[in-house]
């Protein structure tokens, strides 16, 4: 990243290093060679009461020598209820909104969570570009959850808010071609919108043979068995009832295939019941580890699995893909087969996919890698090779830095 200095300001919902590695990570590689002002709310959700309380006594953090991040609004969290919450998060954008117009800027960089808080690129646009950057698409994320028409009144209402976000700000960057896609069907021109994949610590995250790692003693894990690992969120879209469905057929057959399933979320207490249910002995559940752990939970799987439900490729994309591509795992996926995260996991050799959401597809992969697992080393090569060509951070957050400086060139 090289040229003259900008000072950029970043509007971000939350910023927490324990939490928010990405956005984290982008602020101190842009004041590398920018003067960067984050101005966020204070995080609740996802953190140690000690790492909330650290941040409710220092609203105005040093991060960098030119990294500065301001804490602004409520202090006493994001609330309960989607009401509630959205009306937190209408506060919280106009806080940071009035924290912002007290900062001079060359470029402004607009997250998208809390949702709309890229209308703020109607203000702003007059002061300094803003490159506006759609991780979340909403409002399809509520109408997928809410299993809303498009005809509501409110979704027709948070469109036509969402049609200003893309209009207004200078350019929007995305992360897949898929979510692209889905922004452009909104009537977003398509010189306006860039793709930039997440990024992946290539240099933190390696891979953990099986005999070093020491989540395989802290589960009480035989290292012999052959596992299908999941970490991260435990959603509600993540097709878990199949993957339960194709664990309790390969049971029948197999005593020493094993679904490892690692994390916390909204559906872990169905799936709990679900395998006590179904009296599953081979579909084992354990907590959220530790950060510094992170290496050794995406390489305890022969095959690591990443779901997502019908249709949820257009509007989102785990990170934690990089993540285990980094730890040289092979995917497996359970995604829309026509999507290109799909096609790219088949073209480059990093993965399989499951056909069609099916549990017989799921149950002949898994068959096949177990009596073929010399099959799945080209693969681990493959994984970390993509990650280190295409998700290193320092190429990514570099391009952010050149869109950055490529908007207020233009002006």
């Amino acid at each position: 990243m090289g040229g003259s200095r900008m000072n950029i300001t970043f509007l971000v919902g939350h910023l927490a290093k324990e939490r928010h590695s990405l956005l984290y990570e982008l602020a101190l590689d842009l004041g590398e060679h920018n003067n960067v002002t984050v101005i966020t709310g204070f995080p609740s959700r996802r953190i140690t009461e000690e790492t909330k309380q650290y941040y409710l006594e220092n609203p105005i953090e040093q991060v960098a020598e030119n990294v500065k991040v301001i804490r602004v609004g409520s202090k006493s969290g994001e609330g309960n209820g989607l009401f509630i919450r959205m009306i937190k998060y209408v506060l919280l954008t106009f806080s940071i909104y009035k924290e912002a117009k007290r900062h001079q800027a060359d470029a402004i960089y607009i997250y998208s969570t809390p949702p709309f808080l890229g209308l703020l690129g109607t203000k702003f646009k007059k002061i300094a570009p803003t490159l506006y950057n759609a991780q979340d698409l909403f409002p399809d994320t509520l109408v997928k959850m809410k299993k809303l028409s498009e005809k509501n009144l409110l979704v027709k209402f948070l469109r036509n808010l969402e049609k200003k976000v893309y209009n207004t700000n200078t350019k929007i960057v995305t992360i897949s071609e898929d979510m692209k896609n889905t922004i452009l069907q909104q009537g977003c021109s398509a010189d306006k919108v860039e793709v930039i994949q997440n990024w992946v610590d290539i240099d933190k995250i390696n891979k953990v043979d099986r005999e070093k790692n020491q989540l395989f003693s802290k589960f009480d894990l035989d290292k012999e068995s052959f596992y299908i690992s999941y970490a991260g969120d435990i959603g509600l879209f993540q097709n878990w009832e199949v993957i339960l469905d194709a664990a309790e057929e390969l049971e029948r057959e197999f005593d020493d295939i094993k679904f490892v399933i690692i994390g916390n979320g909204s559906y872990k207490k169905s799936m709990e019941k679900s395998i006590k249910r179904r009296k599953l002995n081979n579909t084992l559940m354990f907590p959220l580890q530790p950060i510094d752990l992170i290496s050794s939970a995406y390489s305890l799987g022969d095959l690591e699995l990443v779901s997502l439900e019908r249709d949820m490729t257009k509007i989102a994309l785990p990170s934690k893909i990089g993540q285990i591509l980094a730890a040289g795992s092979p995917l497996l996926g359970m995604f829309d087969s026509d999507s290109y995260i799909s096609n790219e996991i088949t073209n480059e050799g990093i993965g399989v996919i499951v056909k069609n959401f099916k549990k017989e597809s799921l149950v002949e992969l898994v068959k096949y890698y177990y009596h073929n697992r010399h099959e799945l080393d080209l693969m681990s090569k493959n994984a970390r090779k993509y990650a280190e060509e295409k998700l290193a951070r320092k190429t990514q957050t570099s391009k952010y830095n050149d869109l950055l400086k490529g908007i207020t060139s233009k002006l």
